[in-house]
């Protein structure tokens, strides 16, 4: 044989090599643990334990929507069947990132009026953890603690937001909450505001706390509905659809 049939033989025999190698790895990465999750919220990474938790939070909505919709129940292929041209685990991954996008964009803010130092998923899980200590050691100490002795992830995510958006709309001087007289008429106008079993109505001035509070929060809901909006999701809708059938 020739010297440069020789390279060339050998070159062929390197890249069968490589290509089989590369198959191998393909091989071993599925066996190990199928799809990894690729998907970004506003240039934030998403690890697995946080898409997780959010499929966990939308995963009874979702099948109750193919139970009244379909008569589908949560069974055998369920999720992988189709129902009227949907697919239960495809829409489980679409409410799981919706769930993310209003998530990041109420934490986000959080964050930026000072509520919290850290919007990120690892630093909701050490405050849960730093909170249920604080209870635990209070209840062995014989104090009295207010609401649970323990809180579950989702319990204590719905204390947080719920904490954060009543700060936010306590405080005029954010945005949206130093509210003008016309507004407040315009609101109190849109309904009728009535008070006790009697049903009687309120003049504006008996209820303007009530109207206040709600138009502030409504105002709250509409600015992270925008910021929802505004969201980048930046996945392979795909994978992502394979990577949450596979882990529920």
């Amino acid at each position: 044989m020739k010297k440069t049939g020789k390279v060339k033989f050998f070159i062929v025999i390197a890249a069968v090599l490589l290509a089989s190698v590369a198959a191998a790895g393909i091989i071993l990465s599925v066996a190990a643990g199928g799809e990894r999750l690729r998907l970004r919220i506003n240039g934030t990474e998403i690890s697995e334990e946080e898409y997780l938790q959010a499929v966990k939070d939308v995963r009874y909505d979702v099948a109750a929507y193919f139970a009244g919709v379909y008569g589908a129940k949560e069974e055998g292929s369920f999720w992988s069947g189709e129902y009227g041209g949907e697919v239960p685990c495809e829409k489980l991954a679409e409410e799981a990132v919706e769930r993310l996008k209003y998530i990041h964009a109420v934490y986000g803010l959080a964050e930026e009026k000072g509520y919290i130092d850290d919007a990120g998923y690892e630093a909701l899980v050490r405050r849960l953890e730093d909170e249920n200590a604080s209870r635990k050691e209070k209840i062995e100490a014989g104090e009295a603690v207010y609401g649970l002795s323990e809180y579950t992830l989702d319990l204590f995510m719905e204390y947080e937001i719920s904490s954060f958006k009543e700060r936010y709309c306590n405080d005029t001087e954010n945005e949206g909450m130093d509210l003008t007289e016309e507004e407040i008429r315009e609101h109190y106008e849109s309904r009728e505001w009535i008070v006790g079993e009697s049903g009687d109505k309120l003049e504006l001035e008996e209820a303007r706390p009530a109207v206040e509070q709600e138009l502030r929060e409504m105002k709250y809901d509409d600015m992270i509905l925008r910021l929802e909006e505004d969201s980048q999701v930046e996945t392979d809708r795909e994978a992502l659809y394979r990577f949450t059938l596979e882990k529920i």
